[in-house]
């Protein structure tokens, strides 16, 4: 069964857009090169404006396939991982993660 992860990111909100960028253009295809699939990046449009808040969708297979990627750690050597990591690291303030099971809805899945 595939499992969901919702990335929350609350940035700097004057890096907000390069973040986006980073998360859209490097780390989504890096991830996909293991298999993940990212369904969105969301940029929050009301509530507060400082920090800015980034909400990513990503898919993968189940909790195994998360294990997989994140214990074997080499995407921390690819350099598009290098290249956004100075950014994020002044960028972001705070990031959250959440798994989510699928029940229902339109969003089809990348495994099926």
């Amino acid at each position: 069964m595939a499992i969901f992860m919702k990335a929350t990111l609350k940035v700097d909100a004057y890096k907000a857009n390069a973040v986006v960028d980073a998360l859209v253009n490097k780390l989504g295809p890096m991830f996909e090169d293991y298999g993940w699939k990212m369904h969105g990046c969301f940029v929050e449009r009301f509530g507060p404006v400082k920090p800015a808040v980034i909400i990513d969708l990503w898919e993968m297979e189940d909790m195994a396939h998360v294990e997989r990627v994140m214990k074997g750690d080499a995407y921390r050597s690819d350099p598009r991982y290098l290249e956004t990591m100075e950014l994020l690291k002044e960028a972001v303030i705070e990031e959250s993660l959440q798994f989510l099971e699928k029940r229902g809805g339109l969003m089809p899945t990348f495994y099926d």
